[in-house]
């Protein structure tokens, strides 16, 4: 079932292969994170782009928490303004407000939580939610 989940994965990455695209994922719960955007970010206008949020079980138990912009400088970082987020569907969210105000390396960072949990109806089994964060970097460069 991982190699299938990772097959498609590559397989969207090259769907997107003539867009902006980037993607992160996680070693320990397998989660995947990926944006596409139509048109190049720039700091000239609002940025907006589809962030896809994936796990190898159909998402069963990912809970997107926050998603921000983050650009690291030396000793401090900086910020965008709050983003708008509307989930498109189970996994898919449409971003928009994203204002890049300088040139540079930014980073989407996707905040979720994850169940590890094993939904056997049979068997009560312990379980933890985990919080994560992934990091997508972006290449500003107008």
């Amino acid at each position: 079932m991982k190699f299938i989940y990772l097959l498609c994965l590559l397989f969207s990455f090259m769907t997107f292969a003539h867009n902006d695209h980037e993607g992160s994922c996680s070693q320990k719960t397998k989660v995947c994170a990926v944006y596409h955007s139509d048109s190049p970010l720039t700091t000239k206008s609002e940025g907006r782009f589809v962030l896809f949020l994936k796990s190898p079980e159909d998402n069963h138990g990912v809970v997107l928490k926050k998603i921000d912009l983050w650009m690291q400088m030396g000793h401090h970082g900086h910020g965008s303004s709050p983003l708008h987020i509307t989930e498109i569907s189970s996994g898919e969210y449409d971003i928009t407000k994203a204002y890049f105000v300088m040139k540079g390396v930014w980073h989407i960072r996707v905040t979720y939580a994850f169940d590890s949990h094993d939904h056997d109806e049979d068997h009560d089994h312990d379980h933890e939610v985990e919080e994560e964060t992934l990091m997508i970097p972006v290449t500003i460069k107008d």
